[in-house]
């Protein structure tokens, strides 16, 4: 892929990723509200990731692990991925656990409560999205 390709192919994951998180997140923590709130979730979740994604080398990390671990094909793929959605997952929720109920003293218990279960549906929807968000970006980018 191309360095356009691939930006546009984590821009889509990005947003996928913004989408099904925070609807997960709503849901675990006792559902639909309001629009606007659900949006701005949608739009930090959204920001938060690409930011990190800009700064920190998750491709390399994880394809760095799945490497070291001598994984091929499908399980290095599935490692591969297990590994960056660990790293957005953990600095996305606890970033918005922070901004939502501010540095209290049982922070950790709060963010931790649904952190099992955002990291599942993220990489649940990572493996499912990568192959299409790529030929998305190899479509619309030559």
């Amino acid at each position: 892929m191309t360095a356009k390709q691939t930006q546009l192919m984590v821009l889509l994951q990005d947003l996928v990723l913004a989408f099904v998180i925070n609807s997960a997140a709503t849901i675990l923590n006792g559902g639909f509200t309001e629009t606007g709130v659900y949006l701005v979730g949608m739009f930090m979740a959204f920001c938060i990731n690409y930011t990190a994604g800009l700064i920190i080398p998750v491709e390399k990390i994880g394809g760095g692990i799945a490497t070291a671990l001598g994984l091929k094909g499908f399980a290095h793929k599935l490692v591969r991925i297990f590994i960056i959605n660990a790293i957005f997952v953990t600095i996305i929720s606890f970033t918005i656990a922070l901004i939502n109920c501010g540095p209290v003293p049982n922070i950790l218990s709060i963010w931790i409560a649904t952190y099992p279960a955002l990291h599942l549906v993220g990489f649940v929807t990572s493996v499912l999205i990568e192959d299409s968000c790529i030929h998305l970006a190899k479509t619309l980018v030559d």
